[in-house]
């Protein structure tokens, strides 16, 4: 199999793409990725796409680290630095107040 494309989208986005099949056309895998975002997702899709569109305004957030954020929703600047482990760069003390302030801003 070859990949054509590849595109982040948080587990909002993910969960409502999932909601709008029928069921008896989900695959098992996909039906046991959709119960487990119907039980951990945590925004919306509207909000969510607000939240990475701020997020990538802050400053070197790519969309998929972005997406691992939203998906996260961490609460401490450790569980930020632990997102950002293996990436090159790493965002700076400022940079990671701001995405605590984002993050809070939208969690529920």
């Amino acid at each position: 199999m070859k990949k054509i494309s590849e595109v982040y989208v948080p587990a909002p986005e993910a969960l409502n793409s999932l909601k709008k099949r029928k069921a008896e056309e989900l695959t098992y895998e996909q039906k046991i990725c959709l119960d487990f975002l119907k039980k951990h997702t945590k925004l919306n899709v509207s909000k969510s796409r607000e939240l990475m569109e701020e997020l990538q305004k802050i400053g070197r957030i790519d969309a998929r680290q972005a997406s691992m954020i939203i998906n996260i929703m961490p609460k401490t600047k450790e569980d930020i630095k632990l997102i950002f482990l293996k990436e090159r760069t790493i965002p700076r003390d400022n940079e990671i107040e701001k995405i605590l302030e984002v993050v809070n801003k939208y969690a529920e």
